[in-house]
């Protein structure tokens, strides 16, 4: 866990509700588009989904991604996945100000570097208008990306008393087949979304909610036109996506870089929690001497290497930097991303030779 998941302040939570109060008068609820009036939704050739998958023991770090399917095929025609740093904390209600920045920048470098492949629609794996003030994470990403947005969310959200009681179950008992579906209506007597059974294989419905520039009606139809199992197959490639590239980023190797005169090793994997436990074992072998290695300075926690061990580096957080110290340019090198690299005995003798024994 890192430092920054502390509640942010009550101003910051004030702050973050006027711009949601803001943002909401730019939401359109009605179809803007001409492939949104035709019931097989002739003109659309292109749906988006996005994701964000969190690495495993740490919330800072994740994977922000976007793919683009064509419609009604379903096949991926592009994908953009990048590692990223999440600063602001999780906040019931307030989640767009942790993610959606990310995505947002995810469609813009789209529109930069593949334009004819922008989507005509995005499903967002959250709520839109299904939310306490009505401006849920899909409608923040469709008023900022200006572009249709539909939010689908696996869990209810306990707003304007809808509630998980035994109503609600009777209501979710009662979809039968895949399309049904039951309105999802507020104390208050408004409409805040749809539960909709998306398949035959799976019992389990999903709360789908306008989020920007298309009514409810279509967003149902949408999202279960796009459902080869529970999930809508765009957030279903967007999560698949996401979590094979923190896999690989996991399991990267490593490279040299170049920084100005200095050399250093490097990786671009990122390491889990698990470090936190290899380190304390070897803490233990250094303290009775049984392994040659070295210690690295951190700025929240320290990082130890083992080269009998064939490992290049732990570090027991991702995204703090990390200082190791090199005989070779006699002076601390900056590593950044760490990770746990198995039987590298090169790399292992290296370090026996260059690095400083405690």
């Amino acid at each position: 866990m890192c430092a920054m998941t502390a509640p942010p302040p009550a101003a910051a939570l004030r702050r973050w509700e006027r711009e949601q109060a803001r943002l909401r008068a730019s939401v359109v609820e009605e179809d803007t588009e001409q492939w949104q009036k035709d019931p097989s939704f002739t003109g659309l050739e292109r749906v988006g989904g996005v994701d964000l998958s969190y690495i495993k023991g740490d919330d800072c770090s994740a994977c922000a991604s976007l793919v683009v399917l064509s419609y009604p095929a379903l096949e991926v025609l592009y994908q953009d996945c990048r590692m990223v740093a999440v600063s602001a904390p999780y906040v019931s209600g307030f989640l767009a100000f942790r993610e959606v920045p990310f995505l947002v920048e995810a469609v813009q470098r789209l529109q930069q570097e593949e334009p004819k492949l922008k989507p005509q629609v995005l499903l967002v794996d959250g709520n839109g208008l299904l939310h306490p003030r009505g401006f849920g994470v899909a409608c923040h990403l469709g008023v900022l990306t200006d572009l249709p947005c539909i939010g689908v969310a696996k869990n209810l959200l306990q707003v304007d008393g809808l509630a998980k009681d035994e109503l609600h179950r009777e209501q979710i008992h009662s979809l039968q087949r895949e399309g049904d579906t039951f309105p999802l209506t507020g104390a208050s007597g408004k409409l805040l979304g749809m539960v909709l059974r998306s398949c035959n294989n799976s019992s389990k419905p999903l709360y789908v909610s306008v989020g920007h520039r298309v009514c409810l009606g279509t967003a149902v139809r949408l999202v279960h036109s796009c459902c080869r199992y529970r999930i809508p197959e765009p957030i279903r490639q967007a999560d698949i996506r996401s979590r094979e590239y923190i896999r690989k980023q996991l399991c990267s190797p490593l490279e040299v870089v170049s920084s100005g005169a200095l050399r250093f090793l490097r990786t671009d994997g990122w390491c889990n929690s698990s470090c936190s436990a290899q380190l304390h074992y070897s803490l233990g072998h250094a303290s009775r001497g049984k392994r040659r290695g070295f210690l690295c300075s951190t700025t929240h926690s320290s990082c130890i290497a083992w080269p009998g061990h064939g490992v290049a580096l732990y570090k027991a957080r991702l995204g703090f930097p990390c200082l190791c110290w090199s005989f070779v340019c006699n002076t601390f090198l900056p590593w950044q991303v760490l990770r746990l690299t198995q039987r590298l005995s090169w790399f292992g003798g290296l370090c026996n030779r260059k690095t400083k024994y405690l």
